[in-house]
């Protein structure tokens, strides 16, 4: 397998697997008012944007937020937000590599937008 294809591979089982997680937890204690919501992974590899994102209802309010967005650009992982605790690293214990990860970087955003 390719490196952008373990990329994409490897992003989506992770991704998938903490949706599956939240799904067995929200099962497991369906009347629990503090698991209100479902976590979702949402990949596409055409764009190559992967997410996980909750989405759900309290008694009063709807929740809908990202938890984590990874881009692949140039064959590196570009980290848009990751607020999952371990994601990175367990991402990196399925085989993607540490050097394989760029962090979000507000001045390639203005740089690219003056010139």
């Amino acid at each position: 397998m390719d490196r952008l294809e373990q990329y994409r591979t490897t992003l989506e089982a992770v991704l998938s697997e903490h949706a599956q997680l939240s799904r067995q937890v929200r099962a497991a204690h369906p009347d629990d008012p503090e698991r209100p919501v479902e976590a979702i992974a949402v990949c596409d590899p055409k764009t190559d944007n992967y997410l996980l994102i909750t989405a759900g209802w309290t008694p009063s309010q709807r929740i809908h937020s990202i938890l984590a967005h990874f881009r692949i650009i140039d064959e590196q992982i570009q980290v848009e937000w990751s607020g999952v605790e371990d994601l990175i690293e367990e991402l990196i214990e399925q085989g993607i590599p540490q050097s394989a990860f760029l962090p979000a970087q507000p001045q390639s955003f203005t740089s690219s937008a003056a010139g």
